[in-house]
């Protein structure tokens, strides 16, 4: 437990590189015209609706590991 920061901060990281994506993809879904399975249809949706919070959940969670890292050096 003496490293938890490092695992917030990965994880928010991680979840603002995974929001980017949802984006990019569900954008291109949106776009796009063709006959495509409805699993993706419903992917491309789900994509659009939870790329924002992803997106602030992982600044939060970002800046929260990076808090707590400035915190323990400062010791």
């Amino acid at each position: 437990m003496k490293s938890i920061y490092k695992y917030i901060t990965f994880s928010g990281l991680s979840m603002i590189v995974l929001s980017i994506i949802m984006f990019f993809t569900s954008v291109g879904l949106f776009t796009a015209r063709g006959d495509y399975p409805i699993i993706i249809i419903k992917l491309g949706e789900i994509s659009f609706i939870l790329w924002l919070p992803f997106l602030i959940i992982g600044i939060f969670l970002a800046i929260l590991g990076i808090g707590i890292y400035f915190a323990k050096t400062s010791k």
